[in-house]
């Protein structure tokens, strides 16, 4: 227990130096610290002076796309300066991505100052996507951040104010819509309705007060058809397989593909994985990643919210304990092959790597669930399979199972 206890110590004392020097390092970079939350600011000061947030005129150079709501939910940005905006950005974005790992790690049942939350920590220093979101000061982590602490309402019961929590990221950016199927498949359709009612009053509030707040439509191309350097940056596969030379038609196969892989994973998941935690982590996660890939854009810092999944591994029986899974989630946090396997640029190759790992992981998923249905059907068949020892379901099984999430246990929980 001493050991463990002076390890935990060593790696959060490493991850509080490790990303100190870091956001110094960003914090030096100069006037694009911030980037994503200075478009934020600027709207929200031309907002506060009764100005068209959606202007370009009126904001600059960097267009606002983010939901009327999200003006009323972030209007105390404008009462900071630019340089309190983006110091104090610094250290929130990264408050929050340290609460939400701390907070995913108690919900799978470890100690959220334990050593599992402190190596995450740590990893996601050197993480592609987690330096891209210090750097740019997105509002994806707040996102993240509500949505591990819906992991945390839903899987103590408490759905409605997970509903209330999801609903609100809604209203700051709608990262998070295709969570809302994981309601229906619980049945929580009080919960549901107030995820919903949530961004619906906020935006009904928000038209009654931002000037041509319409105007929010006109940014939609620019979201559903990327140009330029932004095609490169996408990893969804409409934009990964443009880049590699794919037909079109070919394209919209993989998509469909993808859509139907997703939803049998998510649907394996909720039917099959028994700790709670696990399979609404799994559900959820996988269900994004159907998002990310088929639809129209994915950027880098959206891998954050598959950090909680990537963390299941260190429950027994998780899909994520499958080494396919763990190769998958380095791809998609940035340990990618060189692009010169591919042929491609550096931001191509890593929006490449980021689609094929995401992809690994739901095949991973299905892999490993498709697995555990091996026996439940030889035991309904009646198959002499089932009394193999070497098999999915002899008696040697649960022991190694039981014997590998021991060995886990002792070196990632204190």
């Amino acid at each position: 227990m001493g050991l463990s206890v002076a390890t935990t110590v060593v790696v959060w004392a490493a991850a509080a130096v490790a990303w100190t020097l870091q956001c110094l390092h960003f914090d030096r970079g100069g006037p694009k610290l911030g980037w994503d939350l200075v478009t934020c600011w600027r709207a929200e000061r031309v907002f506060a002076h009764g100005g068209q947030p959606y202007s370009l005129a009126a904001t600059g150079d960097r267009l606002f796309l983010y939901p009327p709501s999200a003006l009323l939910v972030l209007r105390p940005l404008a009462a900071l300066s630019l340089r309190e905006l983006q110091v104090l950005g610094l250290l929130a974005t990264a408050g929050l991505m340290w609460a939400a790992v701390m907070i995913s790690a108690a919900v799978l049942g470890r100690r959220w100052w334990g050593l599992t939350a402190a190596v995450v920590v740590l990893a996601l220093r050197w993480a592609q996507p987690m330096l891209a979101e210090l750097s740019l000061e997105n509002v994806t982590v707040i996102c993240t951040f509500g949505l591990v602490v819906f992991y945390l309402l839903a899987t103590k019961g408490h759905w409605v104010p997970a509903g209330f929590v999801i609903g609100l990221t809604l209203s700051v950016k709608p990262l998070l819509l295709v969570v809302l199927l994981v309601f229906v498949l619980a049945r929580k359709w009080a919960a549901l309705a107030v995820a919903l009612a949530v961004p619906a009053v906020l935006n009904a509030a928000a038209f009654a007060v931002v000037k041509d707040p319409s105007e929010v439509f006109s940014k939609l191309p620019s979201l559903l058809n990327r140009s330029g350097s932004g095609v490169l940056l996408n990893s969804a596969w409409v934009d990964v397989l443009r880049t590699l030379g794919v037909p079109d038609y070919l394209t919209i196969l993989v998509r469909l593909a993808t859509v139907a892989l997703v939803l049998l994973a998510a649907w394996w998941s909720w039917q099959q994985l028994d700790d709670l935690a696990v399979r609404i982590i799994t559900t959820s996660s996988v269900l994004l990643i159907g998002t990310y890939l088929a639809g129209t854009l994915s950027e880098n810092h959206f891998m954050l919210t598959l950090v909680p999944l990537a963390m299941t591994a260190v429950v027994p029986a998780a899909p994520m304990r499958w080494l396919s899974g763990w190769i998958g989630v380095l791809w998609l946090m940035g340990l990618t092959p060189p692009g010169s396997v591919l042929g491609l640029s550096a931001p191509a190759n890593l929006s490449a790597g980021r689609a094929f790992g995401m992809t690994l992981v739901v095949l991973t998923v299905v892999a490993a669930l498709g697995y555990r249905r091996l026996p439940q059907r030889n035991a309904a068949s009646g198959s002499p399979s089932g009394d193999n020892t070497s098999g999915p379901s002899g008696d040697n099984a649960p022991r190694q199972e039981t014997a590998r999430a021991d060995a886990l246990e002792r070196v990632l929980a204190p």
